[in-house]
């Protein structure tokens, strides 16, 4: 039997009049899909128990007259909307709620009023603790300090202070001199043997400076920005903390550089090393701020005869915000300019504040200062026989946190810190002289810098920062044919404007 093909029928015809599609419809608020029965259970039981307690019909009744009480008007949003926003125009508080991505917020605009009100008043008890967090929070470190520009010219930045020292601490020369005009052995004065010291009546500052080597005449030649002048009367003798006489480049101006720097032609003079703390012959180069002293935690580089030494600095500047002096200085632990003024020196630095306080505190304890340390024109010198007295006070207060909290020494809000990398090699020559010359080379290590800014961690406009309200509600009109359109757009992170 062969399959009969069935008949296709044909496609059903729907009849549709264009008068009744166009006509507007009746508003319907609710249209269910389906309904169906619950079945009953242990929650119809306690349902139909309650409705004969009548508390479902007071939560009723109390939910109606709730509804119907008066909003003010700046609450007037957390009403219900009665239409799906179409036809109404929107504020800029609901155009923020429907694009804001913080949760809960799209609940202001299409819910019901009691999710309105929750939801307001969960955000409000949100806010309100995180400020008592912040108004409660520990006050230990009110401060931070961050990046604030990695393109800082160094050209703006001081060029750094360069103190020149040599590993020998007693001219040979003048202590043969110095020892047949005091009648005393080479071995006395280079050991420092204190009771045949006090036969000579000589001073403390008067042994310094007559044994000591002058470092400035071992400098034969420095050139400051490859410049045809030379730069030998820029230097001064500096004495360091632990009297030693140096010779300081850039000790008491401020110079601008780019980045060509400085160079020196050094001469160790090895024939007149009378005493060295190590075996070795050189110098000894420190980098610090200008118009500041040295300490023991001053950058500090042994260079040895013979060889040519290149230093890269790198330069960091450290500024303040206006918000940092509202802060007291238990709290931003650093000084302001011209917040703290020092009795000897000009500038203020946590150095020279040191200096000065050391000063003080030996006057106390042995009745005077030592030799080129900071004092008053009345305080008296310490004498030979007050050496041992100095050395013990050194050696107690080794500890820079205890004499900064008792001599009120704070960092400066704002200083300069330096940073180097060095390139030592032999120098290239075949001239009998270049083992007994060192070559010096110091400048920046790039044409840029690193800007750190020292703000308060925590501000009331940190704080609201923090909060994502940053959207900003623009107004765009259209003209139509029909009048005048006003359409709302939100911009967020850049983008485009989106129709409302």
């Amino acid at each position: 039997m062969t399959a009969l093909k069935r008949e296709e029928s044909p496609p059903p015809v729907y009849t549709v009049y264009f008068e009744d599609y166009l006509r507007p419809k009746k508003h319907q608020e609710k249209a269910h899909l389906q309904h169906f029965v619950r079945p009953a259970g242990k929650i119809s039981g306690v349902a139909r128990s309650l409705k004969r307690l009548k508390i479902l019909r007071w939560h009723s009744r109390i939910t109606q007259r709730f509804q119907q009480l008066p909003l003010p008007s700046f609450l007037g949003f957390l009403r219900a909307r009665k239409d799906d926003g179409l036809c109404k125009q929107k504020s800029g508080f609901e155009i923020y709620c429907e694009m804001a991505s913080i949760h809960g917020f799209h609940v202001f605009v299409g819910a019901e009023t009691w999710h309105r009100i929750f939801w307001w008043l969960l955000i409000c008890t949100a806010v309100i603790l995180s400020n008592v967090i912040l108004l409660t929070a520990p006050k230990e470190g009110p401060t931070i300090r961050f990046i604030d520009s990695m393109m800082k010219p160094n050209s703006e930045i001081p060029f750094p202070a360069v103190t020149i020292c040599s590993l020998n601490q007693v001219s040979k020369e003048r202590l043969q001199k110095r020892a047949m005009e005091w009648k005393v052995s080479e071995e006395t004065l280079l050991n420092g043997a204190m009771e045949e010291l006090f036969r000579t009546n000589l001073s403390w500052s008067q042994l310094l400076e007559d044994l000591a080597p002058p470092i400035c005449e071992q400098i034969r030649a420095c050139n400051w920005e490859n410049r045809v002048e030379s730069c030998l009367g820029e230097l001064k003798p500096f004495w360091t903390f632990d009297h030693r006489l140096c010779c300081s480049f850039n000790q008491q101006k401020e110079l601008y550089t780019y980045q060509l720097g400085v160079s020196f032609v050094l001469n160790p003079r090895k024939e007149d090393y009378g005493g060295s703390r190590i075996a070795s012959d050189g110098f000894e180069v420190l980098i610090h701020e200008s118009q500041t002293v040295t300490n023991a935690a001053t950058m500090r580089i042994l260079i040895p005869s013979g060889s040519e030494t290149h230093l890269m600095v790198r330069p960091f500047s450290t500024k303040f915000t206006s918000n940092l002096a509202r802060l007291p200085i238990q709290q931003r632990r650093c000084f302001l300019p011209d917040e703290r003024r020092l009795w000897f020196y000009s500038t203020y630095s946590l150095s020279n504040c040191l200096s000065e306080c050391r000063s003080k505190r030996i006057l106390d304890s042995c009745g005077c200062v030592p030799p080129h340390a900071p004092g008053e024109s009345s305080w008296p010198i310490c004498d030979l026989k007050q050496v041992a007295c100095v050395r013990e006070y050194d050696g107690i207060c080794e500890q820079i946190t205890a004499v900064e909290r008792d001599c009120n020494c704070l960092p400066p809000c704002k200083f300069h810190r330096y940073e180097f990398e060095s390139d030592v090699s032999p120098i290239k020559g075949s001239h009998s002289n270049s083992w007994n010359e060192v070559r010096l080379q110091v400048y920046y290590e790039l044409a840029i810098s690193e800007e750190l800014l020292l703000d308060v961690y925590e501000t009331w406009l940190a704080f609201i920062g923090k909060c994502p309200w940053a959207y900003s509600i623009n107004e765009t009109t259209y003209k139509t044919k029909g009048g005048v359109l006003k359409c709302h757009s939100s911009i967020h992170n850049g983008q485009e404007p989106l129709a409302a």
